[in-house]
């Protein structure tokens, strides 16, 4: 197993446009998911890896509701609740091993700007992105990607490629065989007869769906850092991947785990009923 860094960054900084019925009342990352906040389930997912530390990058726009969310997962907050509702002790290993953060973005408003944010708090050059909005209920999606991942080397998350998922997802043109590919070109969220077109070309098994988890190397930081000095709009994050890999090496490792997108409006409603763990 590679080495794994011991930082966790957690993109949530979005104002949930795509679920704008609700998402000014609630950030989408709190929305259940199989009956918790799917925000807890990206934690769970970092501290199965083993980080350390775990920065939560939020819009400012909700910033009161962090603030009662950061004493939640202050040390000591979850014995305090069950002795206040009388329920019986448990361990919660989540706030024991790992230390959770909260900053508010800063700076124009896109992705990228959540990773820097996160990095520079973080103040380390490898670190692991994780976008809250992307839950993978196992918790194994982070853990999935560091186990292949090289210490040196940029690495992404992407599940198998279809038409239908292309609409939502960059899809990442691949080379190599076998679950680990690297990543040639990408294309962000293609319609239908532009995805079909890329199946026709490259074949849907040299296509990935690209996920909400990344490895930052400090190579790969530096770059985003000088693209987003430098251009008059700040690009999305996958797209400067995609220029990334033009000139280094960007591994794709392919996830077969169901991810759920909670920016998409039927996603979020399937999946907030109570049901037990996998």
């Amino acid at each position: 197993m590679n080495e794994r860094p011991t930082a966790v960054v957690i993109a949530a900084g979005g104002l949930g446009t795509r679920v704008a019925g609700w998402s000014p009342f609630l950030p989408k990352e709190f929305r259940p998911v199989h009956g918790r906040p799917g925000l807890l389930h990206v934690l769970e997912e970092a501290a199965r890896l083993g980080a350390e530390r775990a920065v939560i990058v939020h819009h400012p726009y909700y910033a009161p509701l962090i603030d009662w969310t950061r004493q939640v997962f202050a040390p000591g907050a979850q014995a305090r609740y069950r002795q206040l509702a009388h329920q019986p002790a448990g361990h919660h290993p989540l706030t024991e091993r790992m230390q959770v953060e909260f900053i508010a973005q800063h700076g124009p408003y896109a992705d990228i700007t959540s990773a820097l944010n996160g990095a520079e708090h973080l103040n380390t050059g490898d670190v692991c992105l994780a976008f809250a909005d992307n839950v993978d209920p196992t918790h194994t999606a982070l853990s999935a990607l560091m186990t292949t991942a090289s210490p040196d080397t940029a690495a992404v998350l992407a599940g198998p490629f279809t038409v239908q998922g292309a609409r939502t997802h960059g899809v990442i043109i691949c080379t190599g065989t076998g679950p680990e590919r690297t990543m040639a070109g990408l294309v962000e969220k293609p319609n239908a007869d532009h995805a079909a077109r890329l199946a026709a070309e490259h074949g849907t098994d040299g296509l990935r769906l690209l996920q909400g988890r990344v490895r930052l190397t400090p190579q790969l930081l530096d770059y985003l850092t000088t693209t987003s000095d430098q251009a008059p709009a700040e690009p999305k994050l996958s797209l400067a991947l995609a220029a990334y890999a033009r000139h280094h090496r960007v591994r794709v490792t392919t996830n077969l785990e169901a991810m759920i997108d909670l920016g998409t409006p039927d996603a979020v409603e399937m999946h907030t009923a109570s049901r037990p763990e996998p």
